[in-house]
């Protein structure tokens, strides 16, 4: 299955599917794509409805996004601005061209040529699309704070947040009115500062 193949499947049951959007190039470079011109996307007898040509390159920008993505991020729009110079023609079909003028980790920016059949340029659409990072787990941000550093500084950080932990634990339990889990509580806190000061034990053996 091509790109623009796969692009097409994951579209359906959505709104590029209801515009009529058909995929018929993808690379990591653009999107090249066309779509019918019925007299339900007009705006006048015979005239393509400026909303259904910015609809269009909008599609095809978020598509090339996406196919650029790292794994796991997603993306939306957070601007766009269009010229027109020629109307799309009922019955007919606009196709448009989606090359990249940038692709940067925080965003990247698009420019999609919409024209007729006869080759008539109908609209330039500059977007800007916004890389939205992977969402991490509690436990992916944890693993996070220790990547990149020496055993020294992982056991420095350890130590750290075992002190924090066990003065969250005491905090909890002056709140506690019941005695079993107050004391549950200076337990977990005890056991805390006891972590911490093995780990601070290493780093002066080091």
């Amino acid at each position: 299955m091509s790109l623009a193949e796969s692009l097409q499947k994951t579209s359906v049951g959505l709104f590029p599917e209801t515009l009529g959007v058909r995929f018929l190039e993808a690379s990591a470079d653009g999107v090249r794509g066309e779509m019918d011109v019925p007299r339900a996307m007009c705006t006048l007898p015979g005239r393509m409805h400026g909303g259904a040509i910015m609809a269009l390159a909008d599609t095809l920008g978020a598509y090339a996004t996406a196919i650029n993505l790292p794994e796991g991020a997603n993306t939306t729009t957070i601007e766009s601005k269009t010229n027109f110079f020629a109307a799309g023609l009922e019955g007919g079909k606009v196709v448009g061209t989606a090359t990249a003028l940038h692709k940067g980790r925080r965003t990247m920016v698009w420019q999609t040529r919409i024209e007729r059949e006869d080759g008539r340029l109908v609209a330039v659409v500059t977007q800007t699309q916004i890389v939205l990072p992977k969402e991490l787990s509690p436990a992916e941000q944890m693993i996070g704070l220790f990547a990149g550093m020496d055993t020294a500084a992982q056991q420095a950080l350890l130590a750290q947040l075992e002190r924090s932990g066990g003065g969250l634990y005491r905090a909890w339990a002056e709140a506690e009115a019941n005695p079993e889990r107050k004391q549950a509580l200076l337990d977990a806190a005890e056991r805390e500062d006891v972590n911490a000061a093995v780990l601070e034990g290493l780093a002066t053996e080091a």
